[in-house]
């Protein structure tokens, strides 16, 4: 009986140390809390971005979006007035936002995303003549007019016609975006889960990828799992998380070509795929126990490279696709651009939202 004992009391040490250590790798967050809280980060950027002179520019106007839906996820009616208020000339016609190009008409996400968050109807004209203009003349594919296939499209029409599903709720809006980012997966994504920057600038640029991960994130969430686009698309998206996890620096950050460590760490790419890869964990697209921990390490890692002021460092500034790497290797880097202003506001809401919906 002694023996039978002793036996049982082994037996029972080495399953529960088996579960100590498996319980270890499926928490790996638990050694990666928040140095820096995503509210605290958020509003000193708004802070930076809102002093700035409000324009139409693309980037600048994904920091709008960004503020707003930061705004929205942290319950501050402060923020989201100034960002209207931001709006404002636009409105009354004092200041032109510019029509007909794929970065141009992604100004629409700005009232959009006031609409949706007011229910004030004078926001939604100019967001819906944005997002039909890039259906003007829609390609015998059902894809965009302006359809380029560079992999910064599929934030710019994904988004703009994501916002208009969710202002208008036409499923028309919804369908075409999901068609345009699965027909981009289809074109530029590579077996090992990245994507070109275009098919003939064969490399894997950073924010471009950036651009990539955020629209899927934001169409995903939209689609029901019945919807055609749904299977491809999550499997793109899947596909493309897990290969991320294998490219992210030992201190958290991304780089400016992914595949490439000794480029350098850059703060716009490892905003967007904070943004997409904490709405995945939150939406429970993927699991936490492999993803939590790699979330948390790179948010803590570009908290840093926001300065007291709330600008963000070492972003890279607008990029032309070529076919040559010196080409990204020598990409200048600037404080404040607001790429960078703009994922970082994306990363800082969806930090907030993982938070506050942890189980």
């Amino acid at each position: 009986m002694k023996r039978k004992s002793f036996l049982c009391i082994l037996l029972l040490l080495s399953m529960t140390a088996v579960y100590t250590s498996v319980e270890g790798q499926q928490n790996p967050s638990d050694k990666q809390p928040l140095q820096i809280q995503p509210s605290e980060v958020g509003k000193k950027v708004v802070s930076y971005t809102a002093e700035k002179r409000y324009g139409w520019r693309y980037q600048k106007v994904c920091t709008y979006y960004g503020s707003l839906i930061f705004a929205d996820a942290i319950r501050d009616a402060k923020i989201a007035d100034r960002m209207r208020e931001g709006y404002t000339p636009f409105y009354k016609g004092s200041k032109k936002n510019h029509i007909g190009h794929v970065d141009y008409n992604v100004f629409g996400i700005w009232p959009f995303e006031m609409y949706r968050q007011t229910g004030d109807k004078k926001y939604l004209d100019k967001g819906k003549l944005l997002a039909d203009d890039e259906y003007k003349t829609a390609r015998p594919d059902g894809l965009s007019t302006y359809t380029r296939f560079w992999v910064d499209d599929m934030y710019m029409v994904g988004s703009l016609q994501a916002q208009a599903y969710k202002s208008l709720k036409d499923t028309l809006y919804l369908n075409r975006a999901a068609r345009q980012l699965v027909s981009y997966c289809d074109k530029l994504q590579r077996p090992n889960g990245l994507f070109y920057h275009r098919d003939d600038a064969p490399f894997y640029w950073g924010r471009g990828n950036g651009w990539a991960a955020a629209a899927m994130a934001e169409v995903l969430p939209l689609l029901p799992p019945g919807n055609k686009y749904y299977a491809p698309l999550m499997s793109a998206y899947r596909k493309m998380m897990d290969a991320l996890l294998g490219f992210q620096g030992e201190d958290g950050m991304w780089h400016q070509l992914l595949d490439d460590p000794a480029s350098f760490a850059e703060s716009s790419c490892t905003g967007m795929f904070i943004f997409a890869m904490a709405t995945g964990v939150e939406k429970g697209w993927l699991p936490r126990e492999k993803y939590l921990g790699k979330v948390t390490k790179g948010w803590n890692a570009l908290a840093g490279y926001v300065n007291e002021k709330g600008a963000v460092r070492e972003v890279c500034v607008g990029t032309n696709a070529k076919d040559n790497k010196k080409h990204y290797l020598k990409r200048p880097r600037h404080t404040g651009n607001f790429h960078g202003q703009a994922a970082v506001l994306w990363a800082a809401t969806a930090m907030v939202r993982l938070k506050e919906n942890q189980p």
